[in-house]
């Protein structure tokens, strides 16, 4: 297959921008000899692809835009012959140049054609990052930049990261009419829930409102029987004895507050551990609940990732009456939220808000402690990062790891490559 059949224009895209051409003798396609000052600036709207670059063309210096082509024909193709936002191009920058072209007043177009100024090896690693499929597109190529180069990487795709979680918390926030408590509430309930019950939790959140919660603040037996009326557990008849208590106190808290039971078959039980089946998850977010109210503003005031681990650790919580809800046994089951699960909620959850929050309120001390936040908690475990590590990419703490998460998930996943600093290093280490 010729490597133009594989080509995008994102290819040409990143060899103007990287300045390839810039060391090199070149010609255009009269000819001519021609000399790149300045490549311009990358448009990412309508019209030509860079603006302003300047070129030198028998001692004349051209300043104007330049277009970029597979080939010269999709000048055409793309109708920009009549595009009056073309009329200031300079430079036509095309991989084969397989035809001529004119503008409005019937005059050649300036074309730089660049098959023959290409490192061969470069167009080969670049099919294979377009064509490969496995876990990552560079992986039969990889090899790694320098430390210094790699540590910036990862230090932008964290706050790439953290600035796409807080598009989300915001979109929440503005649901929630800007009630940062409420918010919180919501958010923290999605991540009791982890992967599998998150959206079963964030509807429960949603289903009780967290006033109601506050008016009983005091009475953990009736914030139990709220959250897990709220969830459905509390609607079939029951045996156990303090179950029946919190059915009662449910019935009589949901006519009072007109709530609206969710349907217990949302929650999903299969293939995990009973530690974390969402009947123990619910039990331990009403324990939190109780001992901590004004969560967010608590939140807010705490300096060291020791505080809000203390914030986390939770008590009173009963689960030995469960058994009859999870057909399980919990006599064995450790009844409070280990590390991982408070770390997964101090990354998913309270790291981000905090940034959101330093960020609409112009407090760079907020979001600079979320982000050390990150840095002190220990890297987190998954498959993912596992990967990483095969590729000798080691992470010190969590914010390198939610790093790589971001790496994967939007650049791999999509093959960003000529976006990636790592896909910028294999495309051009030789």
């Amino acid at each position: 297959m010729r490597v133009i059949n594989s080509m995008k224009e994102e290819l040409l895209h990143y060899i103007w921008q990287s300045k390839i051409l810039l060391k090199q003798a070149l010609l255009l396609a009269n000819e001519k000899p021609v000399e790149i000052l300045n490549i311009g600036i990358l448009n990412h709207d309508a019209g030509p692809d860079f603006f302003n670059a300047k070129i030198k063309i028998d001692n004349e210096i051209l300043v104007g835009n330049i277009e970029i082509h597979i080939k010269a024909s999709d000048w055409i193709n793309h109708k920009h012959a009549r595009d009056k936002k073309y009329d200031n191009v300079i430079l036509h920058v095309v991989f084969e140049n397989d035809k001529p072209i004119f503008d409005n007043n019937s005059m050649p177009i300036l074309t730089l054609e660049l098959k023959n100024y290409l490192d061969p090896k470069l167009l080969d690693k670049y099919k294979i990052l377009a064509q490969q499929k496995s876990t990552i597109p560079c992986e039969p190529i990889f090899s790694l930049p320098n430390e210094f180069k790699l540590n910036n990487w990862l230090h932008r795709l964290v706050f790439e990261r953290l600035e796409k979680k807080c598009d989300n918390i915001e979109a929440l926030l503005k649901a929630n009419n800007n009630n940062w408590e409420q918010t919180f509430y919501v958010l923290t309930a999605k991540y009791f829930g982890q992967k599998t019950n998150e959206q079963a939790f964030e509807w429960l959140a949603k289903n009780l409102p967290m006033q109601v919660i506050a008016k009983h603040k005091d009475k953990l037996s009736q914030i139990e029987a709220l959250v897990l009326g709220t969830a459905g557990f509390l609607e079939k008849k029951l045996n156990d004895d303090y179950l029946k208590f919190l059915q009662k106190e449910y019935f009589h808290l949901q006519k009072k507050y007109e709530l609206v039971s969710i349907d217990k078959e949302i929650w999903k039980f299969g293939k995990m551990r009973p530690g974390n089946f969402p009947t123990i998850r619910l039990m331990q977010f009403a324990a939190l609940l109780y001992q901590s109210s004004h969560l967010f503003s608590k939140v807010l005031a705490i300096d060291s990732v020791k505080d809000l681990h203390a914030l986390y650790q939770l008590k009173h919580i009963h689960l030995i009456h469960l058994s009859e809800l999870s057909n399980h046994n919990f006599d064995a089951v450790k009844s409070d939220l280990g590390n991982s699960a408070i770390n997964t909620i101090i990354i998913n959850t309270v790291v981000p808000i905090v940034f959101l929050y330093g960020k609409l309120r112009f407090d760079e001390t907020k979001c600079d402690k979320a982000v050390a936040w990150l840095e002190q908690l220990k890297p987190e475990k998954n498959n993912i990062i596992t990967f990483w590590e095969t590729l000798n990419i080691k992470s010190q703490n969590a914010a390198q790891t939610q790093a790589l998460l971001q790496l994967k998930n939007e650049y791999c996943d999509h093959k960003k490559c000529l976006n990636c600093e790592i896909g910028f290093h294999v495309l051009n280490d030789n």
